[in-house]
């Protein structure tokens, strides 16, 4: 109790300052934390849980920034269709081409501040973003995914050169609290979730280090990341089906090359999960 006094004491004396566009701003009482129930994490939209774990970051004009991924989409490659009207449906290019991931989502498209808070959680080390946005991308698996088809949540390694410079991978730091939103989801008979949905941050390994994709074209990012993971234990992939996580999705390169990794140790599926999507 005394903790929320002072920080409701804090905001009301101290403003915020926007990630997105820099400006100060101050917070109401009811909006200084950004926490958000398990309850409303599974069942309110997320665009509204993106506005709801963003507000102490976030002024008014940005929070209304966010654009989550609307229908109608790709059923499995998840990309937006410029047609706002119709159903959603398979694009000709996974119809052409089997896609090798399973299926691929993401919370919203990667511009305006959704783009600003990625990039001040992993090149300005604000760690403390990881927890909220960790909470938008659990309530977008509820929202895409049958809990009861993943066994398996894996977050896209880094290089161990990389992880010492950064401190951190974003992926990892993302699903950090989902065995405890897990459990809080069991514990509540309104939400329906498999309950041994397993976390594995250690067998899918970068073992050779890559450039940064960043920059890259389509042909060079895939060749960049061409042969790049390993599996450490197969018998821990063999069978299982996998959602994979990471960051941000661009021309998949990244993700699909994981995906081949683990569907060639045995894994029976792979899909994917991201913060945002490149539109």
């Amino acid at each position: 109790m005394l903790r929320q006094i002072l920080q409701t004491f804090k905001y009301s004396i101290f403003p915020s300052k926007c990630l997105e566009c820099g400006q100060f701003f101050h917070l109401t009482q009811d909006k200084s934390t950004g926490k958000i129930s398990v309850d409303r994490m599974t069942h309110d939209p997320i665009e509204t849980i993106f506005h709801r774990v963003m507000t102490p970051f976030l002024c008014q004009s940005c929070l209304h920034e966010f654009t989550p991924v609307s229908t109608p989409f790709c059923t499995t490659c998840g990309r937006p269709f410029e047609s706002q009207s119709g159903e959603n449906h398979q694009c000709g290019n996974c119809i052409q081409n089997k896609p090798v991931c399973h299926r691929i989502r993401a919370a919203g498209i990667y511009n305006g501040a959704l783009k600003s808070i990625i990039h001040a959680l992993k090149y300005k080390n604000n760690v403390h973003l990881a927890r909220p946005l960790g909470n938008l991308l659990f309530s977008s698996f509820m929202t895409y995914y049958d809990t009861n088809r993943i066994d398996t949540v894996i977050p896209v390694p880094l290089h161990i050169s990389r992880l010492k410079k950064r401190g951190f991978n974003q992926a990892v730091m993302l699903i950090r609290q989902w065995p405890s939103l897990i459990n809080q989801c069991d514990a509540n008979r309104k939400i329906k979730i498999k309950r041994f949905i397993h976390i594995d941050c250690k067998n899918l390994v970068r073992k050779r280090k890559t450039l940064s994709q960043t920059g890259l074209g389509k042909n060079k990012r895939k060749q960049n990341v061409k042969g790049a993971f390993a599996v450490t234990d197969r018998s821990k992939i063999s069978g299982k089906r996998i959602l994979l996580i990471d960051d941000v999705y661009t021309t998949g390169s990244t993700c699909n090359e994981c995906a081949k990794t683990l569907i060639a140790s045995g894994a029976e599926t792979v899909s994917v999960l991201t913060l945002a999507r490149t539109n």
